[in-house]
């Protein structure tokens, strides 16, 4: 059946490959603020112009207020109910800081909520935890023993309750950072189409080539925003395995070579050809590892997953049980995975 035949076989016996994927929560875990917040609303709002009075502490209070009643009017950064996350955050803003200026809301400056947004979708707002990196590099290393693409995979990722200027904070502090969405598939029907007219000289590659990359410090990243669900929902950890997914694809896909001088048919079946290379759903090791207990650790359990409570002060291990497992660092964190992942790869050799 020649090329026909082994394409009906990729589709009929893929290559399963066993998954070890952990992810992390960011503000609390990776992160922290640089100062504290209610100082750094201040100092942004008197760069916008503001020069009202106003005491750290109430206006603290005051987010927190206007906080937990935009949370309750318009969950999830106002998913499915506003525009867009800012929109959101422009609200929030308003309400917290019309509280303590005379005047209210008239006597804000029209700046303000999108400056604020600005300077907490930056690297100025926050610091990594000094045990994050080295935590990483043990983690590239785990990774670079499993590189081949008929083997296991190793990953990395990031599950957050926020929007999704997460990804965009983390690359502002230095870290690579893997896709946060699936790749459009009506790119994956145009490719079809285009490829008879291709005459770019370039091999076919398919949507999901660049999809995935040894060199990205997280993997994934899973939101709340783009989940459509908050932790400890299990849907947030749903959508993170579905972002997972097409990494075995992708890395298979990088494995293939295409030369371009062959007809566009022989290079779209080779391309296609790493469809073949899926995660096997009865061979995956999910671990989770956050500050928060009843969203992170609670919430990851829930979901059928392992997890791991960081508790790097003392006030987190208030009202926690004896058989929860947890980590004061990252380092910890690093060994207890390394063990965990020689011990996953051992029984899936057996």
């Amino acid at each position: 059946m020649g090329l026909l035949g082994s394409m009906l076989r990729t589709f009929v016996k893929p290559q399963k490959l066993p998954m070890f994927l952990v992810t992390l929560d960011a503000l609390g875990t990776l992160y922290t603020f640089r100062q504290p917040v209610a100082v750094q609303y201040l100092q942004v709002a008197r760069q916008c112009g503001l020069d009202a009075k106003i005491d750290p502490k109430e206006l603290d209070q005051a987010f927190r207020k206007s906080s937990k009643h935009h949370n309750s009017a318009y969950p999830n950064y106002g998913k499915n109910k506003l525009e867009s996350p800012e929109v959101w955050w422009h609200l929030l803003v308003k309400q917290a800081f019309s509280q303590l200026v005379e005047g209210g809301e008239s006597a804000l400056p029209s700046n303000l909520g999108s400056a604020l947004y600005k300077h907490f979708s930056s690297g100025a707002a926050y610091e990594p935890f000094p045990d994050v990196k080295p935590f990483l590099q043990s983690m590239a290393a785990l990774k670079r023993r499993f590189t081949d693409p008929d083997g296991p995979i190793v990953l990395t990722g990031v599950v957050t309750n926020s929007d999704p200027r997460v990804a965009v904070v983390l690359r502002d502090l230095g870290f690579r950072v893997g896709p946060s969405a699936l790749p459009n598939f009506q790119d994956v029907t145009r490719m079809a189409r285009e490829a008879a007219g291709d005459t770019s000289g370039s091999p076919l590659e398919s949507v999901f080539r660049g999809y995935y990359n040894i060199s990205n410090d997280f993997d994934i990243v899973s939101t709340s925003y783009d989940a459509d669900a908050e932790k400890p929902s299990g849907r947030i950890w749903d959508h993170a395995e579905v972002l997972a997914h097409p990494t075995g694809l992708s890395r298979g896909e990088q494995s293939i070579e295409v030369d371009p001088a062959e007809s566009l048919r022989s290079q779209f079946w080779k391309t296609a050809s790493a469809v073949k290379y899926r995660i096997d759903d009865a061979k995956r090791m999910r671990i989770h590892v956050g500050d928060e207990y009843s969203k992170d650790y609670v919430g990851a359990t829930n979901a059928g997953w392992e997890a791991l409570h960081l508790a790097r002060e003392e006030d987190q291990l208030k009202g926690i049980s004896d058989d929860v497992k947890v980590v004061r660092s990252l380092d910890e964190v690093a060994m207890i995975v390394n063990v965990m992942a020689n011990d996953f790869f051992e029984q899936v050799e057996a």
